[in-house]
């Protein structure tokens, strides 16, 4: 059945505007992330245009008895975390149904079950961003020094390196608490489940570590993230203010310009030069795709808008959700936008709980959603979804 909703342009302006608004896209506290810019409308009208009655109330009479529903977003409609909205009775939209985005039909087919590696997980975070080379050289010694033939090709990452995006530069990352309890929970419930678990934190918590990993059926990154939208733009202006004669910028690579920063990050946000033999702690999208994640059943960005990227029209999202797809991940636990450190810890705890239960994770996500959400009226006297509605799984 087809449905028409209108016109394009009409639909990502207002409703998006009213979309944004509801949630509210500013967390007070430690956020895991880094945005060039503030996601929140200033100034201007209200949205004279709802997100629900455009989006979601003309499909309703056709959903009359489902209760699952399969999404596969296109354009802006990547951006918004589509359980959060609220519909004309008041109820979330995943409170009536059971939400599941997917990138195309085919995922609809496909049985995880059947491609899953044995039960090991590789749990990072909480990095020392400000590290020294002399302790990222002890930190790598003690962690490859048997293995050093498995790291990656000099020769690879010398390319890599050197494609990072100017708009990086910038204040320096703070540490994470939040992070460590997080790992060191979900450590523990997987243990309790006869899990194989390799945790990384602190010194440990390397790029090196992430780009090694071999196929765990669950990998998780708790970390900074970051998204850096309007570079394109960015340079557009400054080809503007100099001469017509002149060359315009280069436009960089859209899977530059997300990604997670790891141990060490602090020394090439502050513009110092990195060590011809380490990494920068700097992990892009481009450089996740080349992960082996074969058999991983469920990559988790337990970071800042992880989910963002660049929007191309048909083709999806050009980030951290494509790289990892690229890299054979089933499905994607990601963000999309800025957290807080302290809520995303208490979520992904009761993530895992509900999942490691035996509830399928998409509804164990939710219920951790709902559950944080009652939380967070408990704790702050309101509601406040931009704590608890970030995540969505994009995947089986």
């Amino acid at each position: 059945m087809l449905v028409p909703l209108g016109e394009a342009r009409e639909l990502e302006g207002d409703p998006l505007r009213d979309y944004r608004m509801r949630v509210g896209l500013r967390a007070n506290g430690t956020a895991r992330g880094v945005t060039a810019e503030p996601v929140e409308e200033k100034g201007g009208t209200a949205p004279k245009m709802s997100f629900f009655d455009e989006f979601w109330k003309p499909l309703e009479p056709a959903l009359k008895g489902v209760e699952r529903i399969y999404f596969s977003p296109d354009g802006v409609l990547n951006q918004v975390a589509l359980g959060d909205v609220a519909a004309s009775d008041g109820r979330l939209l995943m409170e009536k149904y059971d939400l599941r985005i997917v990138s195309s039909t085919k995922d609809i087919l496909r049985d995880p079950r059947k491609t899953t590696s044995s039960d090991t997980a590789v749990l990072v975070g909480n990095p020392a961003f400000d590290f020294d080379d002399a302790q990222e050289r002890a930190a790598i010694e003690s962690l490859h020094a048997a293995d050093a033939a498995a790291h990656v090709a000099p020769e690879l990452r010398a390319e890599v390196s050197s494609l990072r995006s100017r708009d990086l530069e910038g204040a320096a990352l703070k540490p994470l608490p939040g992070t460590q309890v997080e790992v060191e929970e979900i450590s523990s419930l997987l243990e309790k489940q006869r899990w194989r678990v390799q945790v990384y934190t602190q010194q440990k918590a390397l790029k090196e570590t992430v780009m090694e990993v071999k196929g765990p059926r669950v990998l998780h990154l708790a970390t900074h993230g970051f998204f850096e939208p309007d570079q394109q733009k960015a340079e557009q202006r400054e080809t503007d203010q100099h001469s017509t004669n002149e060359q315009p910028a280069s436009v960089e690579d859209p899977m530059l310009r997300s990604g997670l920063f790891f141990a060490g990050a602090n020394r090439r946000l502050s513009g110092h030069a990195t060590a011809a033999d380490l990494d920068d702690g700097v992990l892009t999208a481009y450089e996740a795709s080349q992960i082996d994640l074969q058999g991983t059943e469920l990559v988790v960005l337990s970071a800042c808008e992880t989910g963002l990227g660049e929007v191309a029209a048909g083709e999806g999202v050009f980030g951290l959700r494509r790289a990892l797809q690229v890299a054979w991940a089933d499905s994607v636990l990601m963000s999309m936008w800025a957290v807080p450190d302290k809520e995303t810890q208490e979520l992904m705890a009761l993530f895992y709980e509900k999942w490691l239960a035996g509830k399928d994770k998409h509804v164990a996500l939710r219920e951790a959603q709902l559950e944080m959400r009652a939380r967070v009226k408990a704790r702050y006297g309101e509601d406040r979804p931009q704590y608890w509605g970030a995540f969505v799984i994009v995947g089986r």
